[in-house]
C-alpha cells in the first residue's frame, strides 16, 4: 500500500481523481492538502470537504494551504470548471471542518512520520510542495517523490499548451514554484497533457453517456460534473485521475526520463517545461523527471468506470 497525500484544487477532474483514490486500496490517502488553482483557496477547501463527506470519508485532514501563487497574482479557472468549480454538481454545504495545520507543516510533518513510504500527489499548481521544501529542504530527502498533473512537454502530438501556446494550467499557475520543486532533487513522475488530452485517454461521448443513464448515486455526480464539459469539448480530459491512476498502478504508462526546466519570464512562455533533448548538452545523472509519453488507454478507462463510477 502507498501512503499518499493529495495536494488539489477541486476542479472537476480533481473531484474524480479523489474518487478515484479513495476506492483504490494500493493508496491510503493520509490528507488532502488545497491550494488555490482551479478555484480560489475558500472553494478548495469548501469543495475538498464536500467531496469527502459525499465519499462517507472519515478521519482524513484536510490542510488549507496557498491561497495564491508564490510570486504571481492569483488567476483561477472557475471559466472552465464552473462558477463553484465543480461544474454543474450541487453538493451540500460540508459539515466537516478543516484541519487545524497548514498544508505545509501537515506536509512536512507526515514526511518524518512516514519518510520513503509517502509519495505526494499534487494535481493542482505546486505552490504547496515548493513552500514544504522551502521549510523543511529535508522533506527532498525523506519522501519517495512525487507523481504530479502536470506540464506540456511536446514529446507527443498532444504535449501543446492549454493556458498558452506552450504551458499546461497547473504550472502556468506558479512556474516559480514548478522550478523549485523540478530543481528539489525529488523523484518526480509528470503526467502531462501529452497523455491526458490523447482522444484515446479521455472521457468520450459515448462513456459519458453509458454513464448519464446509469442513475446511481455515483454516476449521477460524474455526470453532473462532467456534463458541462462533455458539451462543449466533445467529451472531457480526464488530466487528475489519470495522474492518480498513474500513483496507484505505474505500469499504465510508459515513461521517458529527460532533464526539465520551467520559464518564469517569458510573455508569451510563462510556465512551459522545457524539455532538453540535446543529449550532448546534459549528462544521465543531470535528469530530473520521468515524464509520461503512452498510456494503457483501455486498462485506465476500465479502471476509470469501475472506481469512479462504480465504486468499486
Amino acid at each position: 500500500m502507498k501512503h499518499v497525500i493529495i495536494d488539489t484544487d477541486p476542479g472537476v477532474d480533481d473531484a474524480l481523481a479523489l474518487m478515484l483514490a479513495f476506492s483504490s486500496p494500493e493508496l491510503k490517502v493520509e490528507a488532502l492538502t488545497t491550494v488555490a488553482g482551479n478555484v480560489s483557496l475558500e472553494l478548495a477547501n469548501r469543495n475538498a470537504l464536500k467531496l469527502l463527506e459525499f465519499l462517507g470519508v472519515d478521519g482524513v485532514p484536510v490542510a488549507p494551504g496557498a491561497s495564491r501563487p508564490i510570486l504571481r497574482e492569483p488567476l483561477d479557472a472557475t471559466e472552465f470548471h464552473g462558477k463553484t468549480g465543480l461544474g454543474g454538481a450541487v453538493l451540500p454545504e460540508p459539515t466537516m471542518h478543516l484541519d487545524h495545520r497548514s498544508a505545509v507543516q501537515l506536509i512536512v510533518e507526515k514526511a518524518e512520520e512516514l519518510g520513503d513510504r509517502l509519495t505526494l500527489l499534487p494535481i493542482g499548481p505546486l505552490t504547496n510542495i515548493a513552500s514544504a521544501i522551502l521549510a523543511n529542504p529535508r522533506v527532498t530527502e525523506m519522501v519517495a517523490g512525487l507523481v504530479i498533473m502536470g506540464g506540456a512537454f511536446n514529446l507527443t502530438p498532444y504535449g501543446i499548451g492549454n493556458t498558452n501556446a506552450v504551458a499546461e494550467f497547473n504550472i502556468w499557475c506558479d512556474p516559480e514554484a514548478a522550478r523549485i520543486v523540478f530543481s528539489s532533487g525529488m523523484p518526480i513522475i509528470a503526467v502531462g497533457l501529452d497523455v491526458t488530452t490523447h482522444p484515446e485517454n479521455r472521457l468520450s461521448q459515448e462513456m459519458f453517456q453509458e454513464i448519464d443513464v446509469l442513475g446511481t448515486r455515483r454516476a449521477r455526480l460524474v455526470a453532473d460534473l462532467c456534463r458541462n464539459l462533455v458539451r462543449r469539448y466533445n467529451g472531457s480530459n480526464l488530466h487528475d485521475p489519470l495522474a492518480v491512476a498513474t500513483a496507484v498502478d505505474p505500469s499504465l504508462v510508459e515513461t521517458k526520463r529527460y532533464k526539465v526546466n520551467v520559464e518564469t519570464v517569458g510573455d508569451l512562455t510563462r510556465g512551459m517545461t522545457v524539455v532538453e533533448r540535446r543529449r550532448r548538452k546534459w549528462r544521465k545523472e543531470e535528469a530530473n523527471m520521468d515524464i509520461c509519453v503512452k498510456v494503457d488507454s483501455g486498462r485506465f478507462l476500465k479502471l476509470f468506470m469501475d472506481r469512479v463510477v462504480h465504486g468499486r
